[in-house]
């Protein structure tokens, strides 16, 4: 009896999983900014690899949201319109960018990502914020805004005469 209760809850588990995975792969479908990958279709956000992080990220002249992501991810491919939509928004002010953790796993170790979406914001070269989950883009707006704010604050101004 106890053998076929867990063999049925691993056959349970398989199914649910397996649902579950058909149905985050189609909430991104019909949706202009994720393609059938879950890339983006923003011209405003950056692709990062292992290989440019240094330059696109740390070496960036504003702040820098970077997410993380993955192509089976479901709640990546949910906050993909809402990270395309901040890239367009933002596109003079700061930078949008994506990490595939599978096609990139050293910066991906080397910012410790153990779970995804995680977006992390960089100022100067600098992590100075981190969140892991979904979230809405009102709270990745925030995110930028409070990096904005203390970079108005901290560049030197120039009067002309």
């Amino acid at each position: 009896m106890n053998v076929l209760k867990n063999k049925w809850i691993k056959v349970s588990s398989f199914v649910l999983l397996t649902a579950l995975t058909f149905f985050g792969y189609g909430c991104g479908s019909g949706n202009p900014y994720v393609a059938d990958d879950g890339a983006n279709h923003s011209d405003a956000i950056q692709v990062v690899t292992d290989v440019n992080f240094a330059g696109s990220v740390l070496g960036a002249d504003k702040p820098v949201l970077v997410d993380f992501w993955a192509t089976w991810c479901g709640p990546c491919l949910q906050m993909a319109p809402a990270v395309s939509q901040l890239a367009d928004e933002y596109k003079d002010r700061a930078i949008v960018a994506k990490v595939d953790v599978d096609k990139n796993p050293d910066i991906s170790n080397k910012y410790d990502i153990s779970a995804i979406p995680t977006f992390i914001v960089f100022n100067q070269g600098e992590e100075v914020m981190r969140y892991t989950g979904s979230t809405t883009i009102k709270g990745l707006r925030s995110m930028l805004d409070k990096q904005l704010t203390v970079a108005s604050k901290t560049e030197p101004t120039v009067t002309v005469d």
